[in-house]
This record gives C-alpha cells, structure tokens and sequence, in this order.
C-alpha cells in the first residue's frame, strides 16, 4: 500500500512540474508540489505507525520502514522539483522573494514534522534500541540452548556406550554359562558313566558269590 501511493504522490508531483514548466503555462504549481510533498510525508509515516507494534518490534520494523520510505521519498520529490521550478521559471516577484518563500516552506515543514512526530521518531529510537537488545538476548539464548543441547547429546552418547558396554557384559556371561553348562554335562556324563562301571562290577561280584 505504501509503494502505491508513493507511485500516486510522485506521479502527481511530476505532472505539476511539467505542467509548470510548459511555456505556454501562466502560472507554476511549487506550492502544491511542495504540498504534496509534504502530504506524502504525513501519510507515509502515520501508515509506518499505525502498524507500528512495540510488543511485536520485528514484524513490525519493515512496515514501518516502508512507511518512512514513503514519506521521506515524496517530501524530497516534492522539494526537489519546486526548487528546480524556482531555477526554471521564477515567479515575477524577484528572486530574493522567492528564494524566502521557499525558505520558509522549509523551515515551516521542519517546524510541523518536528511538532507532530517528534515524540513518535523517540518513540521509534526507543524500539530500535530494544529490538537491539532483543536481539542480543536472543543471541545468548541461542548460544545457552546449543550448550544446553551438545550437554545433552554427550549425555546420550555416554547411556549409549553405557548400554554397548552392558550388553557386551551379558553377552560374555551368556557365553560363560553356555561352556559352564558344556562342562557340568560332561562331568555328569563322566560321572554317570563310572557309576555304570561300578554298578555293573558290584553286580557281577554278587552273581559270583551267589
């Protein structure tokens, strides 16, 4: 919106300096050049302001600028071109005059941006500077969650080669219990065998006495 009426002001402002600079023409337009100039001016920076929010600085900077540069553009259209026409075609009252004329234009632009904003352009240094702190709050925090995430991720690390290790161990006593468990069957075995030898001698020396 912004763009489209700087388009519309500086459109205005060029076919009122041509118009005031055609020879045919009776009479020039620099005060309503430099009116419009200052129209723009207003229009652009209660547009930066009014979606200007201090709660949301960030998403509300860019507006903002776009509004200031709406504003700053047409008033410097604005006075651009009336000076050129104060070069160009100079009124008939002489050139002292005119050159007060313009002067005053100025001082009294000046006079009413000051008057009407000043308390705003304070208000807008205010924001710029605590969107600067903000940002650099959000940089600490940034650094402090990255701390706090590589601590974190050294802690999972360590319960990771924690758990490898600890299935390492159960897998070495599986494997203890399993030649263990190989070596009580081949003692039983061994044993069972001997009793069968002794049993069998104990049966024939009771058959022979017998």
């Amino acid at each position: 919106m912004a763009n489209i009426i700087t388009v519309c002001i500086v459109g205005l402002i060029v076919i009122l300096f041509l118009l005031s600079i055609n020879k045919n023409s009776k009479r020039n337009y620099k005060n309503e050049i430099v009116s419009l100039g200052v129209l723009g001016t207003f229009i652009g920076i209660a547009i930066g302001l009014f979606h200007f929010n201090v709660t949301d600085i960030k998403t509300s900077m860019p507006l903002l600028l776009d509004g200031l540069k709406t504003a700053f553009v047409t008033s410097g259209v604005g006075i651009f071109f009336s000076i050129i026409i104060s070069i160009l075609k100079p009124i008939k009252s002489n050139k002292s005059e005119t050159l007060n004329a313009l002067e005053l234009v100025v001082k009294d632009f000046n006079k009413n941006l000051t008057e009407q904003f000043g308390d705003n352009f304070k208000q807008l240094n205010e924001s710029v500077r605590a969107m600067i702190t903000w940002q650099n709050n959000y940089k600490t925090q940034i650094v402090k969650s990255e701390e706090s995430l590589n601590s974190v991720l050294t802690q999972l690390k360590k319960v990771e080669l924690m758990k490898e290790n600890e299935q390492k161990n159960i897998e070495a006593i599986i494997l203890n219990l399993k030649e263990s468990s190989n070596d009580v069957k081949t003692s039983l075995k061994d044993t069972t065998d001997i009793v069968k030898e002794q049993m069998q001698l104990l049966l024939r020396e009771a058959n022979r006495k017998l």
